[in-house]
């Protein structure tokens, strides 16, 4: 089932000028993100294959395995969680909603937005800047998610 799902979105992508690189293995996690998260099967199924799942101006992304490693450069992957840590006032609220909240893909197309995997329920939610943890549950499961945008339910 996985696999239809995968062909499907790669096909939407295609058509919409992102550029997806497919690993020909899959790519494990790092062991950080791993003990921080209950990571959800489906959504591993989906993105381990991938090295590389944005838009054609690389301004929204699919956080890839690649991208969850420790990097100098760029943004992290939980670059949202440290911006509400640096301007937010509550630093136990935000790391307690971060630390069930895993970040899949990223957006600076305007302001800065974010869809996540809540690892405890699997809703995904959404959130915007400047108050990022106020989200919003955009599908229940992150199959519903990948069927979302495919249909146009759910823009990216």
């Amino acid at each position: 089932m996985i696999e239809n799902i995968i062909s499907e979105f790669v096909e939407w992508a295609s058509n919409e000028n992102w550029n997806i690189i497919l690993n020909s293995d899959k790519t494990d996690l790092p062991e950080n993100i791993k003990i921080r998260y209950n990571i959800p099967k489906k959504w591993y199924e989906f993105i381990s294959n991938m090295q590389v799942c944005e838009n054609d101006d690389a301004t929204k992304w699919f956080l890839t395995p690649r991208d969850y490693l420790p990097n100098e450069e760029g943004f992290q992957w939980n670059e949202i969680e440290l911006q509400s840590l640096e301007y937010g006032n509550n630093e136990n609220e935000i790391i307690s909603f971060w630390n069930k909240h895993l970040p899949i893909f990223l957006s600076v197309d305007g302001e800065y937005s974010y869809f996540a995997i809540n690892t405890e329920n699997g809703n995904v939610i959404s959130g915007y800047e400047p108050e990022y943890e106020a989200s919003t549950v955009v599908a229940d499961s992150f199959d519903m998610f990948i069927r979302k945008i495919i249909s146009g339910e759910v823009i990216l």
